[in-house]
């Protein structure tokens, strides 16, 4: 009703209906990311492809620049384009190499790739040069890797609980849904738990960043009854 009573007014004020409706829809999206957090950030690809731009220029300009070579590896991996995070990041091989960032994102890429022992490699030297980078994430390629390759358990419990000592509500959730998916339900749920009892130690930003965890780990563990 509160709503209604809003589009109401909005619409005696405009004089249109259907920008009163686009107000409201905005003032609901950007309540919902300052609050709430589930929705995804409708602006962030054009963010995203400016920056891309951005990053593109510079390596023409400076092609010694490793860190540009690295942050358009990371954006290139984050959509889903493999092949040229690879190749950017293989052109920033000899700036990088020790950067567990680097070697992560390659290694990441070349498991989507399919070359998995390359893409092993390159993980285990990311977590030896920091094991907390990325908040677990490299863990969560090695357990993935590990599970596929039928390795023993001993590897695999080694990468949990350094994810466990490492990760974040959203790598906890990552791993439980693998775990979950090797029908390992003991450490699926101890992971959901996790995810759990991490997001409610978190504050503020952080709270609103990890909300959309917590709220599948419940549906997980629901599941699982």
């Amino acid at each position: 009703m509160k709503t209604f009573g809003l589009f109401m007014l909005l619409s005696i004020l405009t004089g249109n209906p259907l920008l009163a409706l686009v107000i409201i829809l905005l003032i609901f999206f950007f309540a919902e990311r300052r609050f709430i957090g589930i929705l995804p950030d409708f602006f962030e690809p054009l963010r995203r492809a400016n920056r891309v731009r951005q990053l593109h220029k510079e390596v023409e300009v400076n092609p010694a620049n490793g860190e540009a070579y690295l942050e358009l590896g990371e954006t290139y991996f984050r959509q889903g384009k493999y092949g040229e995070a690879s190749s950017f990041l293989e052109s920033a091989s000899n700036k990088m190499a020790g950067h567990p960032l680097f070697h992560f994102y390659l290694g990441a890429s070349y498991y989507h790739l399919g070359k998995i022992g390359e893409g092993k490699k390159e993980i285990e030297k990311a977590v030896q040069a920091n094991p907390k980078a990325i908040s677990g994430e490299p863990y969560i390629y090695l357990i993935r890797i590990f599970l596929e390759e039928k390795q023993p358990d001993a590897k695999i419990e080694h990468a949990y609980k350094q994810l466990l000592f490492y990760g974040s509500p959203k790598t906890f959730y990552q791993a439980g849904k693998l775990f979950l998916g090797a029908n390992d339900k003991e450490r699926a749920r101890r992971l959901f738990r996790e995810t759990l009892d991490n997001y409610e130690a978190c504050r503020g930003s952080l709270k609103r960043l990890y909300r959309k965890w917590a709220i599948l780990s419940k549906i997980s563990l629901s599941s699982m009854k």
